[in-house]
């Protein structure tokens, strides 16, 4: 039961949506069901086959983006020592699969305009023990992955896609997850793109390396139950979530304009108010998996999101604390440079909701109240 009073407007959408599926969903399930195949059949299957090519890889199936990560960092000879440029802004599992692999994350800033990872602070970052550059794909907008391949080339580092926030997103009509060596997806429910809990996407540029990749998520396996070659993990999908995302998919691009059209809505109301807007950089349109408006100070941040949840609006923000400020770095091995513009960013920055199940009703109040709290302190 939804605990949300009934006039209040969530933060998050999917329970939503999923209740919008409803007979969708539970049909897929059924048809699962009748077929007894739960793991590892034709619908994983033909998910990576149209994810593939609509996204121009070659698509492993995997059980989050979490694990996702990680078994990209293994497939890629990642280890002991080796040190993996990434964003200061993320979510934790970045830096967490960096580290189970025994490497080292170096976190670095991000551009203040697109909140992605700055290519300048990532060169900079760069010594003999650098072997990959994870470039995040922040609230739905592409990193300059242009600048980012570059730097890669120049000194012979992989590149890993960080697409959590990205489905539908591209840079120069490159889809996010084919430019690097490998793109990994989160699948998660609350996604632009999700399952009904858990699950992800691997994407890998080579075609040869997806028979490394089906072993790392399967515990080693390569098709024969009990041989294990290698030491892989629990990483699979399952026939129900592969089923749900696939059906998804057909969907994806009318929600990503549903999503740009509400965020356009946002821009120009609030085009006269003192706060930041996300936006489109070149040749990187905006999918808005969240819509952080900037504000002057933390203080104004927290006032917005005080009268926000009076007037019955849920906000958060994504994310508070930057990955090397987390207690649990505490206990990785890890380098961070200057992330000054990380740390100004995060506590300025608040997620109004953006859903492509947000009524123009719903819009109109968010719209009126974020102009109330500026009026009232005028």
């Amino acid at each position: 039961m939804n605990t949300l009073t009934a006039g209040t407007i969530a933060g998050e959408f999917h329970a939503r949506r999923v209740r919008a599926l409803k007979a969708d969903v539970l049909r897929l399930v059924e048809e699962v069901i009748d077929d007894g195949v739960f793991h590892g059949g034709r619908r994983v299957r033909e998910l990576e086959a149209v994810a593939g090519e609509r996204w121009r890889g070659h698509a492993v199936a995997a059980s989050s983006g979490t694990m996702a990560l990680e078994c990209a960092v293994r497939a890629l000879g990642i280890g002991t020592g080796d040190e993996v440029i990434m964003p200061a802004l993320t979510f934790v599992s970045t830096a967490f699969a960096v580290a189970a692999a025994g490497a080292v994350p170096v976190f670095v800033d991000i551009d203040p305009h697109t909140r992605t990872i700055n290519p300048a602070a990532a060169a900079a970052a760069v010594t003999p023990r650098t072997r990959a550059v994870i470039p995040v794909h922040m609230h739905g907008l592409m990193a300059d992955m242009t600048a980012i391949t570059a730097l890669a080339d120049r000194h012979g580092l992989a590149v890993i896609e960080d697409c959590a926030q990205a489905a539908g997103a591209t840079d120069a009509g490159r889809p996010a997850g084919s430019v690097g060596d490998i793109g990994c997806y989160s699948m998660w429910v609350g996604k632009n793109l999700g399952g009904l809990a858990d699950s992800g996407l691997l994407l890998a540029r080579d075609p040869a390396l997806v028979p490394l990749l089906r072993k790392l998520t399967d515990l080693g396996r390569d098709g024969e139950r009990n041989t294990h070659h290698l030491r892989g993990s629990r990483a699979r999908m399952g026939e129900i979530d592969a089923a749900v995302i696939r059906h998804q998919l057909d969907l994806l691009p009318a929600w990503t304009e549903r999503r740009r059209t509400l965020a356009a809505r946002y821009a120009d109301a609030f085009a006269t108010l003192p706060v930041g807007a996300p936006h489109d950089a070149e040749h990187r349109p905006h999918t808005y998996y969240k819509y952080p408006l900037t504000l002057p100070d933390p203080a104004t941040a927290a006032a917005l999101m005080t009268h926000l949840s009076r007037a019955g609006i849920t906000t958060e923000q994504v994310y508070p604390h930057a990955v090397p400020h987390q207690p649990a770095l505490r206990d990785i091995t890890h380098r961070t440079t200057d992330i000054t513009v990380t740390l100004d960013l995060l506590p300025r920055m608040v997620c109004l909701p953006l859903a492509p199940e947000l009524t123009d009703e719903e819009t109109d109040r968010v719209i009126d109240a974020v102009h109330a709290f500026h009026t009232d302190r005028a």
